[in-house]
Order: structure tokens, then sequence, then C-alpha cells
């Protein structure tokens, strides 16, 4: 056999060999998940939604220590928050809203006076000079039944800072995750206390999976802050 015979099949087959090798690794690459690392200045809706979570903090560091001045601030940063994350729409008797927060405030004062006039400094705020933020910020109040999940698709635009806050009412843990539409891991929420949140920038156009598990032995009532309109399916 001539010497290019012999080059010419041995390059055919190194061809088959590179040509299964590339088929391989292409269905071994997993998509890019659709998420931007790069840092993204806030925009008016996930600032609001920060300052829900600032309001909830506050509120929880007066319930474990008695604080009734941390209770009040809390109550003054759910008012002056633009609707809907400041209105009771929906709620259940257990969700915390700014006057819930000065009852229980009053509550743990009893007669101080310096309390009391900071309560009624608080009253007397007027909130119409609040800016009104886009529709998209929902305020949802969910029920997870134990041991189950509660799972909403969502679809957010390129470059948007987007972004999903869930508190239990009752002082128990929920585990938060959040998937894009190739089922890649984008976000695993966390927090020091039970509250979580989930922050990223989508690449392109795309829908979000926002799956929030109860792997408690209870049915758990808890509030979404999101800043996207749920996909009705």
């Amino acid at each position: 056999m001539s010497f290019t015979r012999v080059w010419r099949r041995l390059s055919q087959g190194c061809g088959v060999v590179l040509g299964s090798g590339i088929a391989l690794c292409a269905l071994a690459t997993s998509p890019e998940p659709n998420v931007d690392r790069s840092p993204a200045p806030d925009t008016v809706a996930t600032a609001a939604i920060e300052q829900l979570r600032l309001s909830d903090t506050l509120a929880d560091f007066g319930e474990r220590n008695a604080d009734p001045v941390a209770l009040v601030e809390a109550a003054k940063i759910r008012k002056m928050l633009p609707p809907p994350l400041n209105a009771a729409s929906g709620a259940t008797a257990e969700t915390r809203t700014w006057k819930t927060l000065l009852a229980r405030a009053s509550q743990l004062a009893g007669p101080n006076p310096m309390v009391a006039a900071f309560v009624a400094d608080v009253r007397r705020l007027k909130i119409r000079n609040i800016p009104v933020i886009p529709v998209e910020v929902k305020l949802l109040h969910k029920q997870i039944k134990q041991n189950s999940a509660d799972r909403a698709e969502v679809h957010f635009l390129a470059g948007e800072i987007a972004m999903v806050y869930i508190r239990p009412v009752a002082e128990v843990d929920l585990d938060l995750f959040v998937y894009d539409d190739l089922n890649n891991l984008i976000c695993t929420g966390g927090g020091a206390g039970h509250d979580s949140e989930c922050r990223w920038r989508p690449r392109h156009d795309g829908s979000f999976l926002i799956d929030v598990r109860n792997n408690n032995a209870a049915d758990v009532d808890y509030e979404l802050a999101i800043n996207r309109e749920i996909v009705q399916r």
C-alpha cells in the first residue's frame, strides 16, 4: 500500500474520532446560565423591596429583644413604602403592617411617654408625596403545605435587576431557589434570619422558576415580594 493511501486512511480515521469527540463535548457542555454577574445599580423597585426587608429585620430585632423603639422604626419604614408594599391587601390576621407594628410597640412600652410620642409621630406621617413604583412590584401572601413546595414562573427582561424576597410569618425556615428556563440554578436564597432573598440580572429575556420549599411538619404562611408579575398558568 502506498504512503498516500495510508495517510488518507489515517486522516479519515482521525476525522471520525475528532468529529465524535466534538459531538460528545457539545453534548456534555451545559448551556450557560441566564445570569449576568457584573454589578448593577438598584432600581426604584428593588430599593423599595430592600427597604421592606430592612423593616422586617428591625421588627424581628424588636420582637426578640422586646425593643419598642425598633418596632416603631420598622413601622415608619413600612408606612413610607410605596403601594403595594405598604398595603395590607390580602393580609391575614398575622400579617405584619405598620399599624400592627405600632400596636405591638405600644404594648411593649406600656406607659412610656417617649415611645408614645414616637408612635404618634409615625401615625401622623403623610404618605401622599411618596412616588408610585411600577405595578410589576407585587407583595403576595401565600401558604405552603407541610413538606411541600410552592412554585411560580416569572419573566424578566435582559439587563433588568430581578429580585425575590420571602419572609415566613412564623419563625420557621423556608428554602428559596431560582432556576432559569434551562433548569440552571441561578440563586439560592439566604439570610441572617428566617427571610431569604435572591437577586440577579438576566443576560437575555427569559422565564425563571421561583421555587420555595417547606421542609417543616406544618403548613407555613409567608410573604413574597417580587418586582415582576407572576406568570399565570
